[in-house]
């Protein structure tokens, strides 16, 4: 089939994008999947609309480091929880004028972290309306909204509904649906697994509403499944989660798998040695406080680097031997000792050395022997 060696069809701008994720998606994950992809849409950790109004108080460098990101993370989202529309419209026109491509409106995440929150929002689709209309304002562009297909009692196609057009009245084009009810009490990790996947739900809105793009989300793992559910299905996108912070090296096949185009030429060292130069500039530029901490946290999205190759355990136990070493000595390494120490290993062993060859396929279906042009 087409997504095992042959090229694709082209995919819209919106057929593949990361999940929000705590803790998961900051800038340094985002610079080192666009290396990966060029295309695919990346969003950024959740933000508090009231930690936005703080920070933009504090000053120039306290909402640099909350929003501040890379030019090459392009297009990147950003996302709002909340339910004070005031400061919602304000933390909208302050992310406009930080240049992120749009803002997503939180109405998904079922953890308890207030009166109203996530997914607790889709009980009052009139408040959705109110927050989506104001993040428009600010950002004076469409908001975009990701929420369930339900939430607890409020799981009837009524109320799905109700959300969608509310969402409507206020503008919204785009709406990334998690394709199960949220269920408040619940923690966010069962969640994930518990209530059941709906993709017919999902799939039913495709022709329900006509004026939106719809992005499914929850519970797709590869790209392969994730282009059935846009050329079977007729979904506009596909959002994938853990999946793609636990595995980042699935990235290298998007731009041909879900947009059609030529992926990177490059190869899996060649991105870590890139990641390697971005790392150094982050801990180099880093206050001598956050210094620590920024060499944990771009060391971090490599853990997974390897997964699902030969090299997986060796490559993260290497990671964390290397960075534990770092930890105990008194002057503090760069990031690139670390995974120069590693890569070094990778390299006295024959699948280590080819995995670290590794291209991603190209637009051809050539499995990464040569360049892609």
């Amino acid at each position: 089939m087409w997504y095992g060696t042959d090229a694709p069809p082209p995919g819209g701008p919106e057929a593949l994008s990361v999940a929000p994720m705590l803790d998961c998606t900051d800038r340094h994950f985002r610079y080192l999947a666009r290396l990966l992809s060029k295309r695919t849409v990346l969003y950024g950790e959740m933000l508090w609309d009231s930690e936005v109004a703080k920070c933009a108080a504090q000053g120039p460098d306290a909402i640099e480091e909350l929003l501040g990101y890379s030019a090459s993370e392009h297009p990147v989202v950003a996302q709002l929880g909340g339910s004070t529309p005031e400061l919602m419209e304000r933390g909208a026109e302050r992310l406009a004028h930080y240049g992120y491509d749009s803002v997503n409106l939180n109405a998904g995440c079922p953890a308890k972290s207030g009166p109203c929150f996530g997914a607790e929002l889709m009980k009052q689709p009139r408040v959705i309306g109110e927050l989506c209309a104001a993040i428009g304002r600010g950002a004076q562009a469409p908001a975009t909204l990701k929420c369930r297909i339900g939430v607890d009692d409020f799981d009837s196609a009524a109320d799905l509904d109700a959300v969608l057009g509310a969402a409507i009245g206020a503008g919204v084009d785009h709406v990334v649906i998690h394709a199960r009810k949220a269920i408040l009490g619940l923690d966010p990790a069962k969640n994930r697994s518990i209530p059941p996947l709906r993709y017919d739900v999902v799939h039913g809105l495709v022709d329900a509403y006509p004026q939106l793009r719809i992005t499914l989300n929850g519970g797709v793992k590869t790209l392969k499944d994730a282009r059935v559910e846009i050329d079977i299905w007729g979904v506009h996108g596909v959002m994938i989660g853990r999946q793609a912070y636990a595995e980042p090296w699935m990235l290298a096949d998007a731009d041909r798998v879900m947009f059609g185009q030529p992926n990177r030429s490059i190869s899996r060292e060649e991105v870590i040695s890139a990641y390697a130069v971005y790392a150094d500039e982050a801990v180099e530029a880093a206050s001598a406080s956050r210094r620590s901490t920024t060499f944990r946290t771009t060391l971090r999205p490599l853990h997974g680097f390897f997964t699902s190759s030969r090299c997986s355990k060796a490559w993260r136990n290497g990671m964390l031997e290397e960075q534990g070493k770092a930890r105990r000595r008194e002057d503090c390494l760069l990031p690139s000792e670390v995974i120069e120490a590693v890569v070094s290993s990778l390299r006295s062993t024959a699948a280590g050395l080819e995995e670290l060859e590794r291209r991603p396929y190209d637009a051809d279906g050539d499995g990464g022997s040569r360049l892609c042009l």
